[in-house]
């Protein structure tokens, strides 16, 4: 892993769906590169979970604050979302950040069922909301707050992607538009935001939780025996390993902003 530890400096870093997997991986990574006075906000629906993801970073880095809060982002309003926001960032004694990150993790799989048989609409919506409609609101209310209490930071927007965003897997529709979406409001917002960095990273396939759904609840015979076998060869990958590459991606500025990058690409 590339990166020298505090070397980005003062930050400020929220992180959803920050209990477990990739998300607490994310906030235990990118900890000890983060500068003394910098603050770290893990957003989840557990506190239990959020408090072993507090555990493991103080471990990692004595110097960078980590604050858990508990918020359910299916259901979050605005308000809601303005203030936790506002409550751990800012503060006459927060030193003001150089560089500002919100890595936006949190999500579902939804019913890994054929299209056909996605007849559950309230189910649909609810997905929806959770993995689309509250990053679109979370991702605005937090550059807003960023531009108030420190306007000069630079601003670095991280969603968590994945194969499925530009690939159909069968009996993962859901999962495959919500990814694509959010991909293209991504690119979109690098569009419209010049000056803000923002990437689409696709972390592999992991091994985690998600993945012991995708081996027992996938409809598609051939897509779920595919899972298994990744899992029987060894062909999943550690989260720490993944964070580790996309450490090293935002390291070395090689992407454009908005691009989909891939743990598997080269830079």
């Amino acid at each position: 892993m590339s990166g020298t530890e505090g070397s980005w400096g003062v930050c400020w870093a929220l992180v959803t769906g920050a209990s477990r997997g990739l998300g607490a991986a994310i906030c235990e990574g990118v900890a000890p590169l983060l500068g003394e006075g910098s603050r770290m906000v893990g957003v989840a629906r557990t506190a239990g979970g959020l408090a072993n993801t507090e555990g493991q970073l103080k471990k990692a880095s004595a110097k960078v604050e980590f604050i858990p809060v508990e918020l359910d982002l299916s259901v979050a309003s605005k308000t809601d979302m303005e203030t936790a926001l506002k409550l751990h960032f800012g503060g006459e004694d927060v030193p003001s950040p150089s560089r500002v990150l919100i890595f936006h993790n949190a999500g579902s799989l939804g019913h890994l069922k054929y299209l056909k048989d996605q007849v559950d609409q309230q189910h649909v919506q609810q997905y929806f909301n959770l993995n689309v409609s509250s990053v679109v609101t979370l991702n605005a209310v937090f550059m807003g707050m960023v531009r108030s209490l420190a306007p000069s930071a630079a601003i670095e927007v991280i969603n968590i992607s994945s194969l499925c965003a530009v690939q159909p897997f069968k009996s993962w529709g859901l999962y495959c538009a919500g990814k694509a979406g959010r991909d293209m409001l991504f690119r979109v917002l690098a569009s419209e935001e010049p000056n803000v960095t923002v990437l689409n990273y696709a972390p592999g396939p992991l091994d985690n939780d998600m993945q012991v759904a995708a081996r027992t609840e996938t409809a598609d015979d051939d897509l779920r025996s595919a899972f298994s076998s990744m899992k029987n060869e060894g062909k999943l990958l550690p989260c720490s390993t993944s964070v580790g590459k996309l450490i090293d991606i935002l390291n070395s500025k090689k992407f454009k902003s908005g691009d989909h990058v891939d743990y598997y690409d080269e830079l």
